[in-house]
Formats: structure tokens, sequence, C-alpha cells
């Protein structure tokens, strides 16, 4: 599953005033559904497919009812002045986990679950590290432990990507172009084939 954050009046951060976070996150993860529609074994659902507001909530329940074997949200940074640059995907963390000290033979095998999703969710970030390095050549600024809200209580592997900052001007040019977008989309597509 690919979620093209904000949407509707929910516009995220803005490249103009007719351009917004929203547009470049929504035509991405298109792309990304279209190039791996011809993958027998890849079926790409999407949060949103429109341009239609989304709160928390509702994502969460459209995750929960498709149980995907994969979560990817797409962002566009913003802030630190403008020279920082570059991509960040973040990863749930194996803070908080709960440990199996009781004994107790579901919470263990219910830790022993969740290691594996966090495990697949590191792995895929660095596949995706590298094959978004071939976008954006030593603009990666690392992978990041961090929540991701919108699965929790879901044990899946999943990603949030920040993809450049709108506050950069090299950044914000590269990210509104058709052929960087594009290439942006085949790179996660080929990440998620090599993950499988």
């Amino acid at each position: 599953m690919i979620d093209p954050s904000h949407g509707g009046p929910d516009r995220g951060v803005k490249f103009s005033d007719e351009f917004y976070e929203k547009d470049v996150t929504l035509a991405i993860a298109l792309m990304i559904q279209k190039e791996l529609a011809s993958t027998p074994a890849i079926r790409v659902q999407l949060t949103r497919d429109t341009d239609r507001e989304l709160n928390i909530q509702e994502r969460e329940q459209i995750v929960r009812r498709a149980a995907p074997d994969v979560f990817i949200s797409l962002h566009i940074n913003a802030g630190f002045g403008k020279k920082a640059s570059g991509f960040e995907i973040y990863f749930p963390g194996f803070k908080g986990q709960t440990q199996g000290d009781s004994g107790d033979s579901s919470v263990i095998l219910k830790d022993m679950q969740r290691n594996k999703y966090l495990n697949d969710s590191v792995r895929l970030a660095y596949i995706l590290q590298k094959n978004l390095e071939q976008v954006f050549p030593r603009k990666g600024r690392g992978l990041r432990e961090a929540p991701v809200p919108i699965i929790e209580g879901i044990a899946k592997p999943a990603l949030v990507i920040e993809l450049g900052f709108v506050s950069n001007p090299e950044d914000r040019k590269k990210i509104t172009e058709r052929d960087i977008q594009s290439s942006i989309a085949d790179a996660i597509s080929r990440s998620i084939k090599e993950l499988y």
C-alpha cells in the first residue's frame, strides 16, 4: 500500500500558489501503481487515488482493511533553512516493544513476529536508500527510527519517505519535474520488487 500524504484542503508543504505536496505525492503514487501493474505477483493499493482529504483515522482504517504486505507513506520535507536537502527514510522503531520475559508464549510469538516486520522494514529502507541514491546522488540523509502512527498495532513492514526539501531551491525544482517524479516512482517500484 502506497500512502500519498495530504489531500483535499490539507495541502501539505507549498511549492507554489498552484502546486503543493499533496499533488507531488499523489502523482508519484499513481506512477508506482502503474509501474507495478505489470508485475503479476504485486498489487498496489493507494490510500487515496484522487485529490481528497483523508484524516489519520481514515487512513488507518484503509490500511487495516486492506492488510497490505508492505506500507510506504510518501511525503516532502521542509524547514531547516534553505541548505537542508536530500531524502530521508523513516522506519518504525524497536523501542517500546514488549519483551516476552513473562514466559507467556503468545507474547513471545508476537515479539518474534514484530521483530520480523521491523527487520523487513529496515531491509526495505536499505534497498530504497540504494535505489533513491541513483535519483538523488549523495543526497541520502540516512535511515531514521521513528514512530509511524498510521500503522500502530499493524505488524507489517512500513516506511515513511521524505522526498527532498521544498525549502531548498534545488530540491524544489527537481521534485516538480515529471521526469524526476517518474525516476522516484521507478526507484520505489524496483525496491518493492527487490524485497520480494
